[in-house]
C-alpha cells in the first residue's frame, strides 16, 4: 500500500471518528471530555488543554488532560505569542512548552528546546476563532504533516460542535442558575433509558431540595433567595462528576442530578458530597452570610421498571421527602 493510499484511508477514518464522537454531542462538559480524548488519542499524547473565550473576550482553560487525568480548571490565562500567531493564521503552530506552566501551553521559541507543544485554533462559522486546543509530547518527536492534517479535521468538527452546543444550551439553560432546565432532564432521561434497553448498564438519579427555603425568602427577600439558589447550584455542580453527570434545576428550589453509568452506591457518595458541601459552606449574599442545608433522595434503574423513565424520578422524589420528614440535611437511599 502506498503512503498516499495509507494517508487517504487514515483521513477517512479520522473524519468518521470525529463525526461520531463529537458532532452529535450537545452537552458541553461531555463534549469537552470527548474532545480531549479524541485529541490525545490522535495526537499520541497524554497532555492536552481546551481554551476558549468568555463573553468578555478573556481566555480561559476550560478543560485539561494531564497525564490522561481530566480536570476542568476554568482558569483565566494570558494569550501567548504562539496563540496569537495561530489565531491570525488560522493554522496550527508548534512551540516549546511554556516554562513554569503545569498546563500544555505553547511558549516562545528557543534553539535548544524541542517544539513539542502544538497549538491548534478552533475555527468555527464565519471563520471566527472560538479558542484553541494545545497538545504536548514529552519527547522530541516532531508533528508529522499527516498528524497535523488529521488534527485539523478534528478541530473543525469540535469548533462547530461547540457552537451547536452553545446554541442548544440557550434553549435549555436556566437563566438564574446556569444549570440545565427540567425539559433537558427528560430529554436525557429518555435517551439513557433507551440506551439501557439496548445495551444494559446503570443509571441513577439524585433529587435535591433546599431545606426551609421559604424561610430564606420570607426573612431576606427573593433577591437574596436567588443569590442562595445560584450558590447552591454551583456547589452541586462542583461536587458532581464533570463530563458525566447532568445537573438540572427541576423547579423552584429543587434540583435533579442524572447520573448515566452510575451504580446506586456511586450516586450515594455524590449525594453525600453535595450535602456536606452545602452544610459546610457560607452562602454570601447582599444581606450577609447565611447557612443553608439540603435534603436528597437517591434511586437507581435497577429498582424500577424503566418502561417509563420517570418512575425512577418518582422513587427518588419520595425518598427526598422521606429525608425531610426524618429531620432534613440528610440523604435517603432506601424505602
Amino acid at each position: 500500500m502506498s503512503m498516499d493510499k495509507f494517508d487517504f484511508d487514515a483521513t477517512l477514518l479520522t473524519v468518521n471518528f470525529a463525526t461520531r464522537l463529537l458532532a452529535m454531542e450537545l452537552d458541553k462538559d461531555t463534549l469537552l471530555d470527548r474532545t480531549l480524548e479524541a485529541f490525545c488519542d490522535l495526537g499520541s499524547c497524554k497532555d492536552a488543554a481546551i481554551l476558549g473565550y468568555d463573553r468578555k473576550g478573556d481566555l480561559f482553560i476550560y478543560a485539561a488532560s494531564l497525564d490522561l487525568e481530566r480536570t476542568f480548571p476554568n482558569e483565566q490565562i494570558p494569550m501567548t505569542k504562539a496563540m496569537e500567531e495561530a489565531a491570525k493564521s488560522r493554522a496550527p503552530v508548534t512551540r516549546p512548552k511554556l516554562e513554569g506552566s503545569k498546563y500544555p501551553l505553547p511558549g516562545d521559541s528557543c534553539a535548544e528546546c524541542p517544539e513539542t507543544c502544538l497549538c491548534i485554533p478552533l475555527v468555527g462559522s464565519r471563520d471566527l476563532v472560538k479558542g484553541f486546543v494545545t497538545l504536548y509530547r514529552k519527547n522530541d518527536k516532531p508533528w508529522s504533516i499527516a498528524e497535523l492534517f488529521q488534527l485539523g479535521i478534528i478541530s473543525t468538527v469540535a469548533a462547530i460542535s461547540y457552537e451547536n452546543s452553545e446554541l442548544f444550551r440557550l434553549t435549555i439553560e436556566d437563566s438564574l442558575t446556569g444549570l440545565y432546565m427540567r425539559r433537558y432532564l427528560f430529554i436525557r432521561l429518555d435517551e439513557e433509558v433507551q440506551r439501557i434497553k439496548r445495551r444494559g448498564g446503570d443509571l441513577s438519579v439524585i433529587m435535591v431540595d433546599i431545606d426551609h427555603f421559604k424561610l430564606v425568602n420570607d426573612s431576606y427577600g427573593h433577591a437574596t433567595g436567588d443569590e442562595a439558589l445560584k450558590q447552591v447550584a454551583n456547589i452541586l455542580l462542583e461536587n458532581s462528576r464533570r463530563g458525566a453527570d447532568i445537573v438540572c434545576r427541576y423547579g423552584g428550589e429543587e434540583f435533579a442530578i442524572l447520573m448515566p453509568g452510575s451504580k446506586k452506591e456511586d450516586a450515594m457518595i455524590v449525594a453525600e458530597r453535595m450535602r456536606i458541601g452545602c452544610a459546610e459552606s457560607n452562602i454570601l449574599t447582599t444581606n450577609g452570610e447565611i447557612k443553608v442545608t439540603i435534603s436528597a433522595g437517591v434511586a437507581n434503574s435497577d429498582e424500577c421498571d424503566l418502561l417509563a423513565g420517570d418512575t425512577m424520578l418518582r422513587i427518588a422524589d419520595k425518598r427526598l421527602y422521606d429525608a425531610k420528614k426524618a429531620g432534613r440535611n440528610q440523604v435517603v437511599c432506601e424505602g
